[in-house]
């Protein structure tokens, strides 16, 4: 769905077309000519290879944050636990199939023997990274209504209890894993003539391929993008509301206790915050690609070359993005995890 690899997934209109992991090689070797691909290889190689050590380590010092600091048991904590744990898929998924496809100039599968192992990977490998970023979004769902929540009433606790934040994210993970189960069925290995394994989305023989897939990426794209960015917008309008309001009141009147908790939920509503400017903004390039190559070329027209390898790159490199810029911003914006950090590694003192 969001991941470069579907991206990709949108030339499947075209009965004849290869759908590639590494398709924008042979459309930057079209358009440009091969001259360039080197230039071009090695700094999109870079460019994924920043992405993946970002995203490796920042969710994982994330996590070991989390586990370590007993400070870091609110339900926002638990939430952005479960957001780097769904972002540590991409890193181990994707990017590196990027990465070797994009050094190697070839989109074949690099595991094909034994065939039900290649098979397995195949669809793993596609499944696992869409369903990280469909958690991803429902965890900022999550935080944006335990912030709510906590605005409209300073000691609300709707997610403090360990069987709500039990519940709530494993919703994350079952709704997301439905959502792109068809996965198991569309994605599937196949051999070329000459000799080499691909692993391709292609909804037949049981389904129209173009109109099936349109209908599925739109539907997944209004459902799980645009319909979240607009209620994040929604309800972090409120927040502000509900606080300016406030701010205009006698802060004599609240306790010392309640001021703290306040200041404190001020604080990680400029984290949560940010990670939805930071997630609108990687989205909107695939949203726009998406809708532009389905409703205006259709598929089956050849769009332009700087829209089918610039935007299509920018797109998918945004997306994937996403996991190592999630770590950054809890680590910039929380005084908790910057102080655990400096504990946990001695460089930073």
């Amino acid at each position: 769905m969001f991941s470069n690899c579907t991206l990709e997934q949108f030339d499947c209109g075209n009965a004849s077309a290869n759908i590639s992991e590494n398709a924008e090689i042979s459309d930057d070797r079209e358009c440009f000519g091969k001259e360039n691909n080197r230039t071009e290889i090695f700094f999109k190689a870079l460019a994924y290879s920043l992405i993946l050590l970002v995203s490796l380590s920042g969710n994982i010092l994330i996590l070991i944050i989390t586990y370590k600091n007993k400070q870091l048991r609110k339900s926002v904590d638990y939430f952005v636990f479960n957001m780097a744990v769904s972002d540590l898929c991409i890193p181990l998924t994707i990017i590196l199939i990027r990465i070797v496809n994009i050094s190697s100039g070839s989109d074949s599968w690099k595991v094909d023997s034994p065939r039900l192992l290649g098979n397995i990977l195949c669809k793993l490998c596609h499944f696992l990274p869409d369903v990280s970023l469909i958690v991803s979004i429902e965890s900022l769902l999550l935080i944006s209504l335990d912030r709510l929540m906590s605005a409209l009433s300073p000691l609300n606790t709707t997610f403090e209890s360990a069987k709500a934040r039990v519940i709530g994210i494993l919703c994350t993970w079952i709704t997301a894993s439905a959502v792109h189960s068809p996965y198991f069925y569309t994605f599937r290995l196949i051999s070329e003539e000459d000799g080499e394994t691909l692993c391709v989305f292609d909804w037949e023989p049981a389904f129209d391929r173009q109109k099936t897939h349109k209908i599925y990426s739109t539907t997944i794209h209004i459902a799980f993008v645009i319909t979240p960015i607009c209620l994040l917008i929604i309800v972090y309008g409120t927040i502000v509301w509900i606080l300016k309001k406030r701010n205009n009141r006698n802060r004599t009147q609240l306790s010392y206790q309640l001021r703290r908790l306040e200041q404190q939920r001020r604080k990680v509503i400029q984290m949560t915050v940010a990670l939805v400017i930071c997630f609108v903004s990687c989205m909107i390039p695939t949203v726009v690609y998406m809708f532009t190559r389905i409703f205006l070329w259709d598929w089956d027209d050849q769009p332009i070359c700087v829209f089918e390898t610039v935007l299509k790159f920018i797109a998918g490199f945004m997306v994937l993005s996403w996991s190592a810029l999630n770590p950054c911003i809890c680590l910039i914006f929380t005084r908790i995890y910057r102080k655990s950090l400096k504990r946990l590694l001695p460089i930073f003192n």
